[in-house]
């Protein structure tokens, strides 16, 4: 799951320019107010200072795992060996920075003040302190991610990539693993009804065939190397994954909606679903896919007869 890690680590990118961020702003209000008040590197105020800085190590930790679980919980992804250690690096990476920016922006101001060695244990407990709270923070959170990953009844992405056909990154880029796991669920439910299993197989083979638009457009073979049909070729890729990411989109709709009791469903979303569905099958059509889209409305027919949708 490279690609999710690299998802994670631009996430990380966002979330230490954040904890940065907070600490500058608490940093200035403090110099603010105790230079106002005529103590500017008193004691109190550098104390003040430090434990802002301490305060920001501690977010490493807390922010960094919270957003590393929340995406492995989305995607049902543990916590593997490779992945401790690059989070350990990356954490620690980071501690060091801002210890390093401590020790730059006020060891000479406790040289000064003659209070160097008070300054520098401080800094190496501050340090040790941050490693240890990281190495233990990560292993908490791989243990409670794999117990609650084991204990998930959720359709696994390797599982959905296998059922679609399509790669797990795939499936992260369209942010579709959640609308597909829901809608396995809500089928899951209703094994015993027949009806709704032709219904489900439907769902699962128009997506198939929607995961095929714009990677066989007809191209003649003496232009197929130029340019325009390069870009051609990309242009119809992208408009298939958007038909794709449409497909499912509606279909999670309109799955939640056939999971309530029938005098609980909105026939309001049920029906403007059905209609903007069509609407962006139809411009697919522009794609060649004229007989895939005939193909889609027919598999999903089943389905929409059990939702009373009238074609």
């Amino acid at each position: 799951m490279k690609n999710l890690n690299s998802q994670i680590d631009t996430m990380f990118n966002e979330t230490i320019y954040m904890i940065e961020a907070d600490n500058a702003r608490r940093i200035k209000n403090l110099t603010i107010r105790f230079t106002k008040n005529n103590q500017k590197y008193s004691s109190d105020h550098l104390e003040s200072l430090i434990v802002s800085h301490e305060k920001a190590i501690r977010e490493i930790s807390r922010k960094f795992l919270r957003t590393e679980k929340a995406a492995r919980e989305k995607y049902l992804v543990p916590l593997d060996e490779e992945r401790r250690q690059a989070l350990l690096k990356v954490m620690i990476d980071h501690l060091e920075m801002l210890v390093e920016k401590m020790n730059r922006l006020y060891r000479d101001i406790f040289k000064n003040q003659k209070r160097l060695e008070e300054f520098d244990d401080r800094i190496k407990c501050t340090l040790l302190e941050g490693k240890q709270r990281i190495d233990e923070e990560i292993k908490k959170t791989s243990e409670n991610l794999s117990k609650k990953l084991n204990s998930s009844s959720m359709i696994k992405p390797s599982e959905l990539a296998k059922v679609y056909g399509l790669d797990e990154s795939a499936l992260i880029d369209l942010k579709v693993i959640e609308p597909l796991q829901a809608i396995h669920e809500v089928f899951e439910s209703m094994e015993s009804n027949q009806r709704a299993k032709a219904s489900f197989e439907g769902i699962r083979e128009s997506i198939i065939i929607c995961s095929k638009f714009g990677t066989q457009i007809p191209i003649d073979p003496s232009q197929e190397h130029t340019e325009a049909a390069r870009r051609y070729r990309k242009r119809s890729l992208v408009a298939g994954t958007l038909a794709l990411k449409d497909l499912i989109d509606s279909m999670y709709i309109l799955t939640q909606q056939f999971k309530l009791p029938i005098q609980n469903r909105n026939n309001d979303i049920t029906s403007k679903t059905y209609i903007r569905l069509k609407e962006s099958l139809k411009e697919k059509e522009l794609l060649k896919e004229k007989d895939g889209v005939a193909k889609i409305m027919t598999k999903l027919s089943p389905f929409f007869e059990m939702l009373s949708i009238s074609k």
